[in-house]
Formats: structure tokens, C-alpha cells, sequence
């Protein structure tokens, strides 16, 4: 008995360890297609990301990535592999949450990914509030627009985003609801009455974001399709093109207030068209960070009618309703 458990004990020794790190360059790797993108997203070597995948391969018995010069394939041991180790990402990822929600305090990073819209006015006090709530926990913030966002969600890049609600209800997804952003009509100052404005230059956002094709789709429906214009990515551009060119355009109440000097060089009014909004929600994975994007959705509310919604109402009366967080 005793010659048997030291054979166990040498074939332990022996046997590859399996390690989070490895499941965790693993999925990223996977979702990245690329080692090279992996160890950009993770901020390590494409070097210690190979090694990595070599440990796992040791651990496994099995080559889980099929990788050369051309291809980047998942072996069938990868494939079988993937959902596991994706779900024990999350499950790791929830239970650090709750230990931080429990004052327990174990070091942690949470990234998010915002929108351009509130860099100005609410991103800085809404980490401030969030680091006094949690001394233990690093915020990481990039900006992007709404569909890159969830992009990065949907690959891990990110653990949380702030962007437009356009994913419904996929089982994958959590979501907080944030506010009701309404579209209104911008136009260079001193303009004249929207009646006249069809034939002074129309400024609009690109095609391939979100809230282009949403403002698009609205003035089609509305019968009043503009010509062919100038478009524009950012706030910035589209606000300082439409100036520049004694034009007009349509954004979001968000878009204008949270945006550097707008009211200085364009003038926003009513949208002389049925009304529309879009929702701006807080986005998680499913299940991964427990309560807290519940409280970080709570917080970022009451940036937001603190910093921008009780000014926006008293600048433009026409925004009494419409422009509110949702609870």
C-alpha cells in the first residue's frame, strides 16, 4: 500500500500543472484569433502568451490551438475546451465581485469601455465615487462608440460598457438601464425656422455608427430624407461642421450637452419631426461581476442628473421630459 501511494505521489509530481493564467490567455488568444493581438489586449509578450498555451498544452495532453504563419483554428480538445474555461472565467470574475461587495477587498481591475458623450461631464466623478466605494478595485476607462463597445464586451476586452441598447435580451448579457436620451435638432446660431433649413447643408454621422443609422431610418419614416452630405464620426466634428457650414444636423441631448464648447457654436431645438430617443444602458456579461454593476449603474445616475439633466432642462425647457435617468 505503502510503494502505491508513492507512485501516486510521483505521478502528481510528474503530471502539468493546470493554471487560471493558461485558461485565461487560452480564451483570449481564441477570441483574438492572434497571439500577437492576445498579448495586446492582456498587456503582456506574444512570447509569454505562446508559453502559456504551452503549459496548457502539457496540462490538456492536447494541443488545444492549431496556429501558423496562415491559420488559427481551435482543435477539437480546444473546442471542447472553450465553453469550460470561458465559464470559469466568469465564475472567478463573480466571485471576487462578491467578496469585494462583502468589504473583504481582494485586489481587482474592472474595465470599462464609455462613450465619447460623457468623458466631459460625468466619466471623472463617476470614478471617484466608484474608488471611494471600492478602495480595492482599479478602474480601467476607454472611449468608443456604442458598437465598438459591445464588440469588446463580447470578446472580453472589456468587463463592463456603457453604450446604446441594441443587444435585446441575449441570454449572455446583463443590463442596467442608465437614461432616455432624446434626439433634437442642432443648427448653426441664428439659423432660421426648420422650414427654411431643407435647403441650407446637412451634416450627418457616418453610416456605420449606430446613431447614424437610427437618425437615417427616422427621416425616411418621417418622409424628409436630406441630401447627401458631409459625414462625420465624432460629436466634435459633426457640431463644428455644422457651424462652419451655416448648416444643421440631428444629434442626442446627451451628444450636445456632453460635448466641449457645442453651445458656444451651435444652437439645439425641438425636432420638428415626430419624437425619438434611444436608451443608454450599462452592459456586463451575465452573472460575472455580481452586484456591482447594479451599484456602479446607480452611480453613474446620479453623475448624470447631478452634472448634465438638471442643466439641460434649465438651458432648454423643451427637454422637461424626455431627458431622464431611468431608475
Amino acid at each position: 500500500m505503502r510503494e502505491n501511494r508513492n507512485l501516486d505521489s510521483d505521478m502528481e509530481k510528474n503530471e502539468p500543472p493546470f493554471t487560471f493564467r493558461a485558461a485565461q490567455i487560452f480564451v483570449a488568444a481564441v477570441e483574438a484569433q492572434s497571439v500577437t493581438r492576445a498579448a495586446h489586449r492582456l498587456g503582456i509578450s506574444p512570447s509569454s502568451v505562446s508559453q502559456q498555451l504551452a503549459v496548457l498544452e502539457a496540462a490538456m495532453g492536447a494541443k488545444p490551438i492549431e496556429r501558423s504563419a496562415r491559420q488559427f483554428r481551435l482543435t477539437r480538445a480546444g473546442t471542447l475546451f472553450l465553453d469550460p474555461a470561458r465559464q470559469l472565467l466568469d465564475d472567478v470574475s463573480a466571485a471576487k465581485a462578491r467578496l469585494v461587495d462583502a468589504d473583504q477587498a481582494p485586489p481587482m481591475t474592472v474595465r470599462i469601455a464609455s462613450l465619447e458623450e460623457l468623458d466631459a461631464t460625468v466619466t471623472a466623478p463617476w470614478l471617484l465615487r466608484l474608488t471611494d466605494i471600492y478602495p480595492n478595485v482599479t478602474f480601467t476607462l476607454t472611449s468608443g462608440a456604442s458598437h465598438e463597445n459591445l464588440d469588446a464586451l463580447s470578446s472580453r476586452a472589456v468587463d463592463l460598457t456603457l453604450a446604446v441598447d441594441t443587444v435585446g435580451d441575449a441570454d449572455w448579457v446583463e443590463q442596467h438601464a442608465i437614461l432616455r436620451d432624446p434626439f433634437v435638432l442642432i443648427a448653426a446660431k441664428g439659423l432660421g425656422p426648420f422650414e427654411a433649413l431643407p435647403t441650407q447643408p446637412f451634416v450627418r454621422y457616418t453610416s456605420d455608427l449606430q446613431i447614424g443609422r437610427q437618425i437615417e431610418a427616422h427621416l425616411r419614416r418621417a418622409g424628409t430624407p436630406p441630401q447627401r452630405g458631409f459625414e462625420l464620426s465624432t460629436n466634435q466634428a459633426l457640431f463644428a461642421m455644422t457651424a462652419e457650414l451655416q448648416g444643421w444636423a440631428i444629434t442626442t441631448a446627451l451628444a450636445f450637452f456632453g460635448t466641449p464648447r457645442a453651445g458656444e457654436i451651435v444652437e439645439a431645438h425641438p425636432l420638428p419631426l415626430p419624437a425619438f430617443s434611444r436608451r443608454l444602458a450599462l452592459h456586463g456579461r451575465a452573472g460575472t461581476l455580481g452586484p456591482l454593476p447594479g451599484r456602479m449603474a446607480e452611480e453613474i445616475r446620479t453623475c448624470i442628473e447631478e452634472r448634465i439633466i438638471d442643466d439641460a432642462q434649465a438651458r432648454l425647457p423643451f427637454l422637461q421630459t424626455g431627458f431622464d435617468v431611468i431608475q
